[in-house]
This record gives structure tokens, sequence and C-alpha cells, in this order.
């Protein structure tokens, strides 16, 4: 492997000094005094602290024991006639000030217990009045509801099939099946069910039966229904159902 250093030659300096001696300005032997300059002013001198006041200790009569000087306070001069005639009057105005308001919470708490008072008095009145209202207003809507009914009834007119039907449901109802039994139906009613009886009920025309109404009788049984029984059920029902509380 060849030697990289091989073709380096050295440079002797006085060599170089000249080749750099032919540059812009060129260098110049010069000592380290050179390097002073001969204009410079005196060197600068540390400085030192100075009181603006020498003559005056800031610390003087200070006693630490008390920082506040409560110990060397003189007490306060007495008041002038004008200070002690204002601080009677603001006394006289507070005093004032302080018996008025005692004197208005006397008188609210006075109106607020007679306010309470009378509107204890007002529901009493008013507990004593609800039943007699609710009573009231109780039969109002049982004579509505009735009345209501009573015209869908009346108005539905006789319908023979559910007539016949009703009469059918009744005589299944008797104790003894096979046993005879008469039904009692108003003359018109008993025109509308011809034919639709059953063979072992006895017919009868009576007058003082309801459009609608029937009556079977037997020798141990007797079934009535019609328009009035139905209005006298719902009357009950109506009867036996609370009224709703009032809050």
């Amino acid at each position: 492997m060849s030697d990289p250093f091989a073709t380096a030659r050295s440079v002797d300096v006085g060599a170089l000094g000249a080749a750099m001696s032919g540059m812009r300005g060129g260098f110049a032997e010069s000592g380290l005094e050179g390097l002073a300059r001969s204009d410079a002013g005196p060197a600068p001198e540390p400085r030192h602290f100075r009181p603006a006041t020498p003559g005056h200790n800031p610390t003087s009569g200070w006693d630490p024991f008390d920082p506040m000087g409560e110990r060397g306070r003189q007490p306060a001069p007495p008041a002038s006639e004008s200070e002690q005639a204002f601080d009677a009057l603001e006394a006289a105005r507070a005093e004032g000030f302080a018996e008025g308001m005692a004197a208005g919470e006397r008188m609210a708490a006075t109106r607020g217990a007679a306010n309470d008072e009378a509107l204890a008095r007002l529901a009493t009145a008013l507990e004593a009045f609800a039943p007699l209202e609710r009573e009231t207003l109780a039969a109002r809507l049982r004579q509505t509801v009735l009345y209501l009914v009573t015209r869908m009834v009346g108005e539905a007119g006789i319908a023979p099939d559910r007539l016949a039907a009703r009469i059918d449901s009744a005589v299944q109802l008797l104790a003894d099946p096979s046993e005879s039994a008469s039904l009692r139906l108003h003359p018109d009613d008993l025109a509308l069910l011809q034919g639709r009886v059953p063979p072992r009920v006895l017919t009868i025309a009576d007058a003082g039966v309801e459009r609608g109404g029937f009556r079977i009788e037997t020798r141990t049984t007797a079934i009535e229904d019609g328009p009035s029984a139905w209005l006298a059920q719902l009357a009950a029902a109506i009867e036996r159902a609370p009224m709703p509380a009032l809050d």
C-alpha cells in the first residue's frame, strides 16, 4: 500500500511569510506591548456604597421588642365639644333606628299572627263545607247518569231476538230444568215472541210488566229482569262508588 503523504513536501516558515506578505495588508511583527493603546484613559476603580445621609441613623430609637411603638404611644387628646356633639347625635340616630326596626318587627309579627289565624279559620270553614259540596255533586252526577241511561234504554226499543235470548238464559238458571214455569210479559212484547218461547214455559200477558222486561216464576224460584232492574243495579253501583279526593 502506497503512503498518501509521500508526495507532500515541507514548506519553510520564511517562504510562508513571504507568500503571506503579498496578500492584502500583509503582516507585520509586533510585540505584546503593542496591544495596549496609548490613548486609553485611566483604569476604572471599584465603587463603594455610601449612605445618602451619613450622619443619620434610620433605626435610632426603634425597639425590636416593641416594633409597633405601643409603649411610647401617647393617649389620644380629648375630643372637642363639636366632636362630642356629633358623637351624641350619631348615638341618638343609631338608637332611634334600632327602636324603629324593633317596632317594625313587632308589627310584622302581629300582622303575621293575625293572617295565620284568619287562614286557619278559612281552612276550617272550607273543610266543614267540603262534605256538603261533595255530596251535592255526587247526587247530581248520579241523577245525570241515570237520566242518560234511562233515555238510552227507552230509545233503544224492544229487540225480539235479544229479548228471547234473555228469557232463554233466565230459564236455564232455574233450579229444576224439567219444572214448568210461567213467563209474564207485557202484552206488546208477548206478540213479538210468538214461537220463540221454550215449550215448557207458559206465557202470560201482564200489563203491569214494563216493556222489555219479564218475570219467570216457578214453585221455588222467581227471576225478574228488565230496564228497571238494570237502572236499580246501576244506581246501587254509583252509590257505592267513592268520590275522588279533593287535592
